[in-house]
């Protein structure tokens, strides 16, 4: 398949995080997020199901960090992906334990106890699969390099670093700059050199003044206390006034933050913890964290002197001054998401965990005023991003030779060209498909205004009768044309970098680009498809210059396209595919043409404009689908003449070079080679022999014109094993042990027709 992200949670909006990464045929879950608020609780894992087809594909679940938003699903995904590694830092897999089995956030519905139990059995069982890594670090899984980074954000907190063979990406998790005591400092590898940056950026949309505010800003906090010395400056006023203090904090690492910003400034104060609150104490003590000290209590408050409370009551407690410690934030700013998008500099950036705002500036926005010029994406769940590889495919020239030649052709046809505007909502109606194939109609019409809508001034309604005549109005229909796509170009792409088993795939496709639907029997253009997926939404061969290539040709010759694409790549390969015979293709046209009669009766309607504009299409489709097979035939044919004539020529020339006809290419050659050498003498060749000379010069030019060529260079002397002599012909003595080299000279060249060897090169040993 091709690569590619897929947010099932978390992407435009803030919980449920859960991203899948498939890259190079590896397949990651970047955290496993629930919702705290809303009717759906978790990611929407059922989305997988289009893209794999069991959890235990699942190669890798990596964890960037303990908040709930980010692991609340864990026991859900876990469950499901046996073959999974789950791996995460030390202290992220014992706040994992913290809140998913000793505070029982399982599933943050109600649920009978016995549900609940059962939950919790299965989360303490998971427990023993994760795998704890430290930073800064590189450790191999699965056939991918990973690194945690400390993300700053709070106690375990990581960027995940994944470098496969084709792709280096940065998951950015939850990540801050603002760190009041060093706990979990942000660091950056010096060594990563990501491409794809995943970037979790919950302050990527502000309003003008506020991005104005923040970017000119001239005084800076340079210790980021400025919150916390308002906060200091409110308790002291407390003090002032005979009042003790209840702090509210709901969050594990800002309740860490308050244990060391008491014990900084109020060292000798009473604390009293309620009792979530002491759990979360007694946690972060057995993660190492130094948490009770001298004046830390779990009993109750004693009123004669002046104390604290920590606990998780909203609004406090009567009789307290009551102060939330939690109004600040974990996250990077908008300003310093701007400097670390710069800073990492990555080809095409993803924003996730935040929520779009059209009427807002995003950090896409600035940066773009600020001329940056790198791609970025905000991301939506539900969407597949395909990824363009870092390395280019081997035979990637052959894909754009030969598309390249088409343009030439397509371009002298767009001027003559007058159905274009149909013919563009017939490609934008694919697009759509392909690019949105779950989604409504009405809303890819929409997501695509902007491309072509302007332009070319195509109506919904002209979208949607596109939509019918190319058999893709409905999201089944949508759907099971993009596995069949996504498939085909991946046989392609793995084609062009060589694979031959691939290839071979791929030229079996080629045979059946035009299948039925099995309920309506109405054709599906998979040539046409795949050619638009290739050239406007394939990462790594799209390109808008080759628009004009199926704005003005239709389904019959997008097959014959990637036709010509297979052939370049089995000539290059040295593969042969199978050919129809004329039988094969009558067959195949009958049995169309009584599919297509056929058609008609699978139509249910009472509307008779509807019957003739089916049958029109029906029956339109089913021709071009016989026109297809004709030229198909026509190319075997011609491909078959091309085959004989290559045959007979090299037949020829190999009883030429017989022992029967006096080898007469070596013959030819020898002559040759000694003329030059006379010539370089200065020799005068006597005038009674001139004319067998010119005889001789023309022979050789007539061999030459005829695609005679010479393999190896007479005279040539080289080492070699036995094993690099299996396309020479040997003359010498026994090789008489395994590894050892002699030293042969080139006899006789011999000789090639294009492809077809004629003779193999004779070489005989050189005695020493």
């Amino acid at each position: 398949m091709s690569d590619y992200l897929l947010p099932l949670g978390g992407a435009n909006e803030v919980g449920a995080s859960a991203y899948f990464l498939s890259v190079d045929g590896i397949n990651i879950i970047l955290d496993c997020g629930a919702r705290v608020k809303g009717d759906e609780l978790f990611p929407d894992y059922s989305r997988l199901e289009r893209e794999i087809t069991d959890y235990d594909e699942i190669d890798l679940i990596l964890i960037s960090h303990g908040h709930y938003d980010h692991i609340g699903s864990f026991s859900k995904i876990a469950y499901s992906a046996v073959n999974a590694d789950i791996i995460c830092t030390q202290d992220t897999k014992k706040l994992i334990e913290i809140q998913l089995i000793n505070m029982g956030r399982v599933s943050g519905r109600k649920e009978s106890d016995h549900v609940r139990e059962e939950r919790f059995r299965q989360a303490q069982t998971l427990m023993t699969r994760v795998q704890i890594r430290p930073v800064m670090k590189f450790f191999e899984r699965k056939g991918c390099r990973v690194m945690f980074m400390p993300a700053g954000h709070m106690a375990g907190a990581v960027m995940i670093y994944i470098e496969t063979k084709n792709h280096k990406v940065l998951y950015s998790g939850d990540f801050g700059f603002r760190n009041m005591f060093g706990v979990n400092e942000l660091k950056i590898s010096d060594i990563i050199h990501p491409t794809i940056l995943l970037l979790n950026a919950t302050n990527a949309y502000k309003y003008s003044k506020e991005w104005n505010k923040e970017i000119s800003s001239i005084e800076e906090d340079k210790d980021y206390r400025g919150y916390h010395n308002l906060l200091l400056k409110n308790i002291n006023q407390a003090i002032e006034d005979g009042e003790n203090i209840y702090f509210t904090s709901k969050s594990i690492p800002k309740h860490l933050d308050l244990f060391y910003f008491l014990e900084e400034n109020f060292p000798n104060t009473p604390i009293y913890l309620e009792e979530r609150s002491r759990q979360i104490a007694d946690a972060l003590s057995s993660m190492d964290y130094q948490i009770y000290r001298n004046n830390i209590f779990s009993s109750s408050p004693d009123h004669r002197i002046k104390h604290f409370v920590i606990g998780e009551r909203e609004g406090g407690i009567q009789g307290y001054r009551n102060l939330n410690f939690d109004n600040y934030s974990l996250h990077a700013t908008g300003l310093e998401l701007l400097e670390f998008t710069k800073r990492i500099g990555a080809e095409e950036t993803f924003l996730l965990h935040t929520y779009p705002n059209h009427l807002k500036k995003s950090i896409k926005d600035i940066l773009i005023e600020q001329g940056y010029r790198k791609k970025i994406i905000q991301a939506t769940n539900g969407q597949k991003y395909y990824l363009k590889k870092e390395n280019k495919m081997k035979y990637l020239n052959i894909f754009n030779e030969t598309m390249e030649k088409e343009m030439e052709i397509a371009l002298k046809e767009e001027n003559k060209n007058k159905k274009k505007n149909r013919k563009m909502s017939e490609w934008a109606a694919v697009y759509g498909s392909l690019m949105y194939p779950d989604i409504h109609p009405k809303t890819a019409y929409l997501n695509l205004k902007e491309l072509f809508w302007k332009e070319y001034n195509i109506s919904y309604d002209e979208y949607m009768d596109a939509l019918r005549s190319i058999n893709l109005d409905n999201e089944e229909k949508r759907k099971y044309v993009i596995s069949i796509v996504e498939k085909g170009v991946d046989y392609l792409k793995r084609a062009l970098d060589g694979d031959k088993k691939a290839a071979e795939a791929y030229s079996d496709l080629c045979g059946r680009l035009q299948p039925r639907d099995k309920e309506t029997r109405k054709l599906y253009f998979i040539g046409k498809y795949m050619t638009i997926f290739i050239i406007l939404i394939d990462p790594d061969m799209k390109d808008n210059k080759y628009l004009p290539i199926v704005i003005n040709y239709g389904a019959v010759y997008c097959d014959k396209l990637l036709r010509s694409i297979r052939d370049g790549i089995f000539k290059e390969l040295h593969l042969s595919h199978k050919k129809k015979s004329a039988r094969d293709v009558l067959k195949e046209t009958k049995q169309t043409l009584n599919e297509s009669a056929e058609a008609s009766r699978y139509l249910q309607t009472e509307d008779e404009l509807e019957k003739l504009r089916f049958e029109n299409n029906n029956y339109k489709s089913s021709l071009e689908l016989v026109q297809s097979m004709l030229d198909e035939l026509k190319e075997t044919i011609e491909e078959s003449a091309t085959d004989a004539k290559n045959n007979e020529v090299a037949s020829f020339y190999t009883k030429m070079n017989s022992d029967e006809f006096g080898n007469l290419l070596d013959s030819m050659e020898f002559v040759n080679k000694r003329l030059v050498e006379l010539r370089a003498e200065r020799f005068r060749i006597p005038s009674q022999i001139l004319p067998l000379t010119i005889v001789f010069k023309q022979m050789n030019r007539f061999i030459k014109e005829s695609g005679i060529t010479p393999i190896d260079r007479t005279g040539r002397e080289f080492e070699a094993e036995v094993e690099a002599l299996a396309e020479f012909t040997y003359i010498g003595e026994a090789y008489t042990f395994d590894g050892e080299k002699k030293r042969l000279r080139v006899e006789r060249p011999g000789w090639k027709y294009k492809d077809t060897v004629i003779s193999f090169p004779t070489v005989r040993e050189v005695e020493e």
